[in-house]
């Protein structure tokens, strides 16, 4: 069995901004937990708003938690 985490920007481990490095930290921190991007991917509706959301989703296996 697998469990999933889904990120946007508004993860609160991006509080610092929202740019690569910091995208790479939060990376990382999640592997150390035992997570791994499995997907990630542009979001957006164009007839509510033209703002895009970048979604990742995260998995990791039941026996890692």
């Amino acid at each position: 069995m697998y469990e999933y985490e889904v990120l946007t920007e508004r993860d609160k481990r991006f509080a610092g901004g929202f740019e690569p490095e910091t995208i790479e930290a939060t990376l990382n921190s999640y592997a150390r937990e035992g997570w791994r991007l499995v997907q990630a991917l542009s979001t957006g509706n164009l007839m509510k708003s033209t703002k895009a959301e970048l979604l990742m989703i995260l998995e990791r296996s039941n026996s890692s938690v």
